[in-house]
Formats: structure tokens, sequence, C-alpha cells
């Protein structure tokens, strides 16, 4: 592997070259593409194959709970494996072409089978999934732990893998779209063809680290963890840096995933009528937007890093997560349920059509704006606001955040002297896996709970009510609780300078 070697003081500290960093970031394509179209069954399965959606919470439920559990029995065993081709390869050649094959092939199951059948086929299909999924990208963050051991640096190498990740969204929020469009004579076969051609491109992508990456603690003498699972996963929650790290990580995902499973119907049948073509179509725009400027702001990662530090980032980041959730259920419509509840709390009297063009009748110009801003045009597109405006410092925070687990390696090998990057992203899996499983559950539930009837467009007004405070509110909430996280969060630059001085004395007197 070429390496450029940084300074800091007298220590010598290796980092990889970029060009190392960026053929490591390919894979995150392999990656994103296996769970972001993975994230679309939810939706087809209940509004394209007539699933239940409570029953296929349950389904889904389950796959993610096996996936969790298995995590770190995979995590261990890659630390532990010490083959002629390295640690981490053996496991993301196996799982990059196990995750095309799956993905291609969980879209076949027959609308007409009976529901007892059809949840055999998903339980099957979604457990092989996600355990596909789930090995390859703890292995691959694994690898990617090991380019750098420069504090700053770090936040390069995740930010590179954001770069490419940004784009697979952006494609991705399209999927759906394309899937609808009439030449595929429906979204069931429009999302059988769209999920071939992304295995192959699984394929392609998911094996360039394996050729591009040499594995740097392959041949390395540390100490075997010869530890059984249980006891290495005790020791993996002693670190009190890793436990609030967890937490953080969790609180702030949380409401993001009830609200990114939730807004489709919010989306679909509340602002756009039931038109799911117009709503994908804007999801499509919105997701293109944040993209863009999420990875216009992505060079700016390493210098925030060492101009203000990985953990403020990450405060000032949930600050503006926290702004986000409040604005964002006053986008989606200016006659939303959740406005008329705060204007009823507050006794103000508003119309119930909002007049845009007031503030230009004073310039005479009214009339000419009512014509490009009249509000049942404007309205579905208003939450494509918030997502252009602070979706990037989220983004940088979130990229910051997941740059701090190699540092928690760092502290655990000072620790135990072991290397388990594997163990602690697989920790960090199993945390992340939990989380969605239980936000599947309870969005089922919540589907149920609001009356929500998925053979019509046209929903009634208290099933669209209830979307929008289940869909909002739980993103206030755990995003404020993220905030006092990362508030409390202890590891500075400081404190990992003296880890990193302790580590390289002790390194370099290993034979």
């Amino acid at each position: 592997m070429n390496s450029s070697p940084t300074t800091s003081g007298s220590r010598t500290i290796y980092t990889a070259s970029k060009s190392t960093m960026w053929l490591w970031g390919v894979g995150t394509i392999a990656d994103a593409l296996m769970i972001q179209t993975f994230g679309l069954v939810f939706q087809i399965f209940n509004t394209g194959f007539k699933m239940d959606a409570a029953t296929l919470s349950w389904i889904l439920f389950v796959p993610r709970f096996i996936d969790g559990i298995l995590g770190p029995v995979i995590g261990n065993l890659s630390d532990n494996t010490h083959s002629r081709w390295g640690r981490r390869k053996p496991f993301l050649v196996a799982t990059s072409f196990l995750g095309a094959m799956i993905i291609a092939g969980i879209w076949w199951m027959n609308p007409a089978w009976s529901t007892t059948v059809q949840g055999i086929y998903l339980v099957i299909f979604a457990t092989l999934y996600y355990t596909t999924w789930g090995t390859y990208s703890l292995t691959h963050y694994a690898l990617g732990y090991e380019l750098t051991d420069d504090y700053h640096e770090r936040a390069r190498v995740m930010a590179i893998r954001n770069v490419y990740l940004q784009v697979i969204v952006c494609a991705v929020g399209w999927t759906y779209w394309l899937a609808l469009r009439p030449e595929f004579g429906g979204e069931i076969n429009g999302i059988r063809w769209v999920s071939a051609g992304m295995g192959i491109l699984i394929i392609i992508t998911g094996l360039v680290p394996v050729f591009a990456c040499k594995e740097r603690f392959s041949a390395v003498q540390l100490k075997k963890d010869t530890t059984p699972l249980i006891q290495a996963f005790k020791e993996t929650m002693r670190i009190k840096p890793f436990v609030i790290y967890l937490l953080l990580r969790f609180f702030s995902m949380f409401g993001i995933t009830v609200f990114n499973q939730l807004i489709f119907y919010v989306n679909v049948y509340y602002v756009c009528g039931g038109d799911k073509t117009l709503g994908m179509k804007i999801a499509g725009i919105g997701t293109m937007l944040t993209v863009v400027v999420t990875i216009a702001a992505m060079p700016l990662v390493p210098r925030l890093s060492r101009k203000i530090g990985k953990r403020t980032a990450v405060i000032i980041g949930s600050v503006i997560a926290v702004l986000q959730a409040c604005i964002v259920p006053f986008l989606f419509s200016p006659n939303s349920g959740i406005l008329k509840f705060f204007v009823n709390l507050f006794g103000i009297q508003l119309p119930i059509s909002i007049d845009w063009t007031l503030p230009f009748s004073i310039y005479g110009i009214g009339d000419k704006i009512q014509g490009v801003m009249d509000i049942s045009t404007m309205s579905p597109y208003l939450q494509l606001i918030a997502a252009l405006l602070m979706a990037p410092m989220i983004q940088i925070a979130f990229v910051l955040r997941d740059a701090i687990v190699p540092d928690i390696c760092d502290l655990d090998e000072l620790e135990s002297g072991k290397r388990r990057e594997a163990l602690f992203t697989s920790v960090v899996n199993f945390v992340y896996k939990m989380e969605v499983s239980v936000c599947i559950l309870l969005v089922g539930q919540l589907i149920q709970l609001a009356d929500f009837n998925k053979e019509v467009a046209a929903q009634q007004a208290h099933v669209l009510t209830r979307f929008q405070w289940f869909t909002f509110l739980p993103n206030v909430v755990f995003a404020i609780l993220a905030l006092i996280l990362a508030i409390k969060f202890p590891i500075t630059e400081a404190f990992m300078k003296k880890v990193h001085e302790q580590l390289e004395e002790r390194r370099q007197k290993t034979p």
C-alpha cells in the first residue's frame, strides 16, 4: 500500500495515499447499493405487492434481529482470520457476489401467492440479504480504519466514503420513480429490471477495494484475540466513550429512520394527493439537491476537523439537526395539520389559504408573482427548502461522527493490545440494526394506527393528520437527545494525541 507519512511533533503518523483512499471508497457504492435499494422493500411490498403494513413490519424485523445478532460473531471472526488473502478480503469477495444475486432475486415474489408463502419468501431472502450486506459493510469499514492513524485524516477517509454514498443516495432516490415508468409495465417489473442492473454494479464496485488495498495489520504481530465473543463484547462496552458514541448514534438516527420510512406516505398521499409519480419525482429532486450541496461541502470536512475538531463539529451538526427537525413540518404544506394545531394553540388567525403575493403587493408586482407562486403549485415543493439549506452540515457531522470509531479502536488497542476494528464496527452495526428493526416494527404499527387504506389514493383527513404527527414528532425529540449526547462526548484531539504516542512507542518495540 502506498503511504505518505505525516508528522505530528516528533512522531511520524501512518497515512495511506489519497489514491488508495479513493479506491477503497469505491466499495461504498456496493455497500450503499445493497442497503439503499433494500430500503425500498417496505414501500414496494406494501403498496405494490399489497402486503399488510403491520405484518410486513414483523416480517422485516426478524431478519434485522438475526443479522444484528450475527454481526459481532462475523466481526470477531474477521478480526481473527489470518488467511493468505488477509482478514477482510475473503468476506468482501463472497458478499459482493451474494449481495448482487439477492438484490436481483428478492423482487421475484409472485403477488398471487398466499400471505403465508409471501411471508416465508421475504423472511428467507431478507435474512440472507441483511447478513450479506452487514458482512460486507463491517469488513469494508474495518479495512478503511486501517488507512491512517492521523486524527484528522480519518475525517478525510470518511468524507471520501460519504462522497460515494451521496452519489448512490441520489441514484437510489430515483429508483422507485424509474420503476414506475410505463415501459416496464408496472412497478414490480420495473424494480426487477432496475435491481438486476444494480446487481452487476455491486459486483464490479465491491471488488475494487480487494485489489486496490493491502491489509495493514494482517501480518502485524499483535496479541491474538482468544477472548470468547461474549467477553470481548463486554470489553467493548466497558469503554465509556464508546457507550456514549453508541447512544449518540442511536438517538441521532432513530427519529430520522422513522421519518424516512413514513415521509413516503406524507409526501405521496398528503402533499401530492395520492400521485405516486409526482411524489417520487419531488423525492428524487430533493435527494439530488441534497447530494449536490453535500458533495460540494465534503472538502470542508478535513478543514473543519483541523479547525474546530470532530467533537465540536458533531455538536454544531446536532444543533442544526434539531433546527431542521423543527422547521420541516411546516414545509410540507402551508395548510398542514401541524401548522393548524399551532395556529389554534396560540390563537393566531390565519386564512385557510395563505396569500404568498401579499408581501410583494406594496411594490406593485403582486399580480405578476401570483402566476409563478400560486400556492397550489408551490406547496408540494416547499419540502425541498430544509434539505437544501441544512442537510450539508448534518451530513458533515455524520461523517465526522463515523471518523471517531477508529479513535475508539486505538484506545482499545492501547488497553488490550488487540486490533478489533471489525468487532467494534459490528457492535455499532448491531445497535443500528436493532434500532432500524424497532423502527420498522413501530412504523408498521403507526401506519395501522393512522388507519391507512392501501387500496385507495385519497386518504381521509384524520389519516393524513396522524401521519404528519407520527412522521415529524419523533424526529424532533430524538434530535434533541442526540444533541445532549454530542455535548457529553469526551474524546478530543489532545486526548488522542496521548493515545497515539503510547501506541507508537509500543509498536516500535514489537518485533
